[in-house]
């Protein structure tokens, strides 16, 4: 495979706003659907249900249907998820060390003064001391 499929690739599993946000999320733990909405804040029902949906067809999430009482399904990291984990973090590394660079361009603002930094880059919370 070359270096343009592979952009193409990647591009098409991360052109939404909420995947990286989503798999960052799903790394430490499982999450049911609707505490993963309350994870993210402002995504919405359809979105979240649409980008699940693609993630778990890309192999990259699974979806884990348990029936007792009441039927609970909650979604995780497959392994092939986890192995984007790291290169998430590489791009949250850069970003803050260029972030003065790309902020006029794109608009981010700066760090609040006094403040424990947390970076969002392309939606993956990053904090200074992961990116380093």
């Amino acid at each position: 495979m070359n270096t343009t499929q592979g952009s193409k690739i990647a591009s098409s599993i991360f052109i939404g706003r909420w995947t990286p946000k989503i798999l960052f999320s799903l790394r430490d733990r499982p999450y049911r659907h609707g505490q993963l909405r309350r994870q993210l804040g402002s995504v919405s029902q359809r979105m979240l249900t649409r980008t699940l949906r693609n993630l778990e067809s890309a192999g990259l999430i699974a979806k884990h249907v348990t029936q007792s009482k009441a039927i609970t399904v909650e979604y995780s990291l497959t392994k092939l998820g986890r192995t984007i984990i790291a290169p998430l973090r590489g791009m949250c590394r850069w970003a803050k060390r260029y972030r003065k660079d790309v902020s006029a361009t794109y608009g981010f603002g700066k760090p609040k003064q006094g403040k424990r930094e947390i970076f969002v880059v392309g939606g993956i919370p990053s904090r200074a001391s992961e990116a380093q």
